[in-house]
């Protein structure tokens, strides 16, 4: 951004129907939640907000860029005083943790595909992108299984998938994780995974809309 526009996302932030569209990402096939229930809990609204709410979504802005407020952000604005400890949390393990950023990028790519939120997948795609991550290899984590998976990548996605369905890692699970891992990285894995599949729940259940220039582009052929 240049400095007027970020001086003007400071004073005011656009409309997300103003922002120009993201590279194209294609939504893989997989249960995903759809918008049955679009904005039965809504992001809140400008007038809405305390001032001390758009001073900490100022901050996010500026930081990540942009000149709009996400709508998960204005969504997690209704936790009250908890939201800002919930961002600088979640901030922490994905960019200042143990486990490489785009490590934890390519973890939460594979919970948000498991959790069927459309919205947090197509964040942590572009995200991973922006990583340095293959698009090709990002494809590939929607796969049950896939012959290209390093056995590092193997381990992750395999104990992901394990977390989120029985809540816990068997013993060969959590030694092919432990071959990868200190103890650690192994409790920050399963917490980012534990927190991931937290925020897909509560964006799902509120119906939380993605933002026109995230929004996922539907496979050839799929009924709209």
């Amino acid at each position: 951004m240049n400095i007027k526009t970020t001086i003007r996302s400071i004073v005011r932030p656009t409309d997300p129907e103003d922002a120009a569209p993201q590279p194209p990402i294609t939504q893989p096939d997989g249960k995903w939640i759809e918008m049955d229930y679009p904005r039965r809990i809504p992001p809140l609204q400008s007038r809405e907000l305390r001032l001390w709410q758009r001073g900490f979504l100022t901050l996010i802005r500026v930081l990540a860029g942009e000149t709009y407020d996400y709508t998960c952000f204005r969504l997690t604005a209704r936790l009250g005083k908890v939201m800002p400890l919930h961002t600088l949390f979640f901030t922490q393990l994905l960019q200042h943790g143990r486990i490489p950023g785009d490590e934890s990028e390519r973890i939460v790519i594979r919970v948000a595909w498991r959790a069927g939120c459309q919205y947090e997948y197509a964040h942590h795609t572009r995200m991973a992108l922006e990583l340095g991550v293959p698009r090709a290899e990002i494809e590939s984590l929607t796969n049950e299984a896939d012959e290209s998976w390093s056995p590092r990548l193997r381990a992750f996605m395999m104990a992901a998938d394990e977390l989120i369905a029985t809540r816990t890692l068997s013993p060969l699970t959590y030694e092919d994780l432990r071959r990868e891992l200190d103890p650690d990285q192994i409790l920050e894995f399963t917490t980012l995974v534990g927190h991931y599949v937290m925020a897909s729940m509560m964006l799902s259940v509120a119906g939380c809309p993605i933002e026109p220039a995230f929004e996922l582009r539907q496979p050839a052929g799929a009924s709209v």
